[in-house]
C-alpha cells in the first residue's frame, strides 16, 4: 500500500505529463488547424491534422515512462519506477504499463486504484513499482 504523499505525487506527475503532452502536441495541432481553416483548407485536411495529433498523443502516453525509466512528471516530482530486479522501466514495460490508460472503463479503474493508494493494474501487469526517490 502506498502512502498518501506518494499517491498525491503520482497524480501530480500524471498532470505534469498531460500538460506537457498537451503543450508539445495539442498546441501545434491547434495552430496548424486554425491556420488551415483561415486560409480555406479543406475539412478533411484539418481532420487529418487532428487524427495525426491524436495518434502521436496515444504513442506519447504509452512510451512516456520508457525515457530514462520514468516520465517527465515522475522525474520532476522525485518518483521512480522499478522492476522486480531494481532496474528502470524500459519502453516495452512502459507500453504494457500504460495500455490500461487508453482503454475505456479500464482507465476509470486505474484512476480509482491510484486514488485508493493501491497499485494500478498496469503496474501489476508490467511488474513495476512506483516509489519516491
Amino acid at each position: 500500500m502506498e502512502t498518501s504523499q506518494t499517491t498525491l505525487l503520482r497524480i501530480a506527475a500524471f498532470l505534469v505529463d498531460a500538460l506537457s503532452i498537451s503543450i508539445v502536441l495539442v498546441l501545434p495541432a491547434s495552430l496548424v488547424s486554425y491556420a488551415m481553416a483561415w486560409i480555406g483548407g479543406s475539412v478533411k485536411v484539418i481532420q487529418l491534422v487532428w487524427w495525426v495529433a491524436l495518434g502521436i498523443i496515444v504513442i506519447a502516453l504509452l512510451i512516456r515512462d520508457g525515457f530514462r525509466g520514468r516520465s517527465l512528471g515522475k522525474q520532476i516530482l522525485g518518483l521512480r519506477m522499478l522492476t522486480p530486479r531494481g532496474e528502470h522501466c524500459g519502453y516495452g514495460r512502459s507500453v504494457v504499463r500504460n495500455i490500461p490508460l487508453i482503454v475505456p472503463i479500464w482507465n476509470v479503474v486505474e484512476v480509482a486504484l491510484v486514488l485508493a493508494g493501491k497499485p494500478r493494474t498496469g503496474d501489476r501487469i508490467a511488474r513495476t513499482t512506483v516509489t519516491k526517490e
